[in-house]
């Protein structure tokens, strides 16, 4: 692909603080004079500086704005900051949480005794032999990083809050986490991400007689009982930046997306809308499909994979316009200085041999970070996939409605 064209194809999503508005399709990193391409995903990336961690690529190193960027032979992050200090935890060393149930994330190994693994703490491996920085996984839970809010934080426009393990400095930080707009920059600072690409967001709703009980051509949810699973992203603010791609209109938010009364989870979140406390729930499209290639689901998982399909399924996959960039290393509170501590370190690690053959035995190449050593192109999944470019065969019997199976 040659670098034009590279540059007209090859986005960011907007930023916390703004929406995606209509733009001409020619507009592209090299037409951002132009007041009409001001809005464009490549332009906004540049005039917000995240260009270097999520526009600019090997196709874009002409471009004088990537020129000072890692992946183009420069230090877009500069020299490593200084490793915030915590109790109990010696100087220059890094302690992330990690909740072992998210495979391959995030999981047990299957040595004697178990150890914390999956790729997220096989990424922290190689932070150490790549440049020296020591950081080692830590036992909790998703909800000890990231969880519904307290009622003392009373604020409307919140609904999640950092969990004690990061508010109490237990942690320096939690892994695993992606970096969404909304309410989770007010409190949490993120690093690079270590994947490539985005993480899509779905809906799911039930099935009545093996037809949906919301449509998937539903764009005003104003009336809806929407559900969240709390604890994770996509978080509950985020669901008003989505686009029906059904319908092609922006969706419309109810004036609350509620969290599933018994707790944080997908399992929950699941459960609630199956009970009826709420009629859609808003999560990854990728939740259920790796429900489905879990070793060793829980019997709560397999119930709900037994359904999957007949009692309920997805009415949109492919959301792409909830987040700023994809699976990170780790979150922390902000103003912590973690991330300008990790950042220049995780740059170079994606750059790797090692880690290439890493990300590849959890991943489809096309998931990973590219560079010199990656083994496959870019390649999306099926449910990664806008609802009007879906090439499956998949409808809601399969868990996956179409947008013309409709109530």
């Amino acid at each position: 692909m040659v670098p034009f064209l590279a540059a007209l194809v090859l986005g960011a999503p907007a930023s916390g603080h703004r929406q995606l508005a209509s733009y001409p399709v020619w507009c592209n990193s090299y037409t951002c004079w132009a007041s009409t391409c001001a809005t464009s995903p490549a332009c906004m990336a540049i005039d917000d500086g995240t260009h270097c961690e999520s526009w600019c690529n090997a196709y874009t190193c002409d471009n004088a704005v990537c020129t000072g960027c890692s992946v183009c032979g420069g230090s877009d992050f500069g020299t490593p900051g200084p490793t915030p200090t915590i109790p109990g935890v010696a100087a220059g060393k890094v302690v992330l949480g990690i909740s072992p149930d998210y495979p391959p994330y995030t999981s047990f190994t299957s040595t004697v005794p178990p150890q914390l693994g999956g790729f997220q703490a096989d990424f922290m491996a190689l932070m150490k032999p790549t440049c020296g920085i020591d950081v080692t996984p830590f036992l909790g839970t998703w909800s000890n990083c990231w969880t519904s809010k307290p009622a003392s934080l009373y604020f409307p426009e919140t609904t999640e809050y950092i969990g004690d393990y990061i508010r109490e400095g237990i942690v320096h930080g939690c892994s695993g986490y992606t970096h969404a707009k909304g309410e989770r920059n007010w409190s949490l600072e993120f690093t690079s991400s270590i994947l490539g690409g985005l993480k899509t967001a779905a809906i799911l709703t039930r099935l009545v007689n093996g037809k949906p009980v919301v449509s998937p051509r539903q764009s005003d949810f104003s009336n809806v009982r929407v559900g969240d699973v709390s604890g994770w992203a996509p978080t509950p603010d985020t669901f008003g930046y989505n686009i029906n791609y059904c319908t092609g209109e922006h969706i419309s938010a109810p004036s609350d997306v509620s969290s599933a009364q018994a707790g944080d989870g997908n399992v929950a979140g699941i459960n609630a809308l199956l009970n009826g406390e709420f009629d859609a729930l808003y999560l990854y499209s990728d939740q259920l499909y790796n429900f489905g290639n879990l070793a060793n689901p829980s019997p709560e998982e397999q119930a709900l994979l037994a359904g999957f399909g007949s009692t309920f399924a997805y009415i949109q996959t492919g959301l792409d316009q909830w987040s700023i960039n994809g699976t990170t290393l780790a979150i922390s509170k902000k103003g912590s200085g973690l991330k300008e501590a990790l950042d220049p370190c995780i740059q170079k690690v994606v750059r790797t041999q090692e880690y290439t053959t890493m990300c590849e035995h959890y991943f489809n190449p096309g998931s990973c970070v590219q560079n010199e050593f990656s083994t496959g192109s870019v390649q999306s999944y099926f449910y990664d996939a806008k609802m009007n470019e879906r090439t499956d065969s998949y409808t809601c019997s399969d868990g996956y409605c179409t947008c013309d199976e409709l109530p």
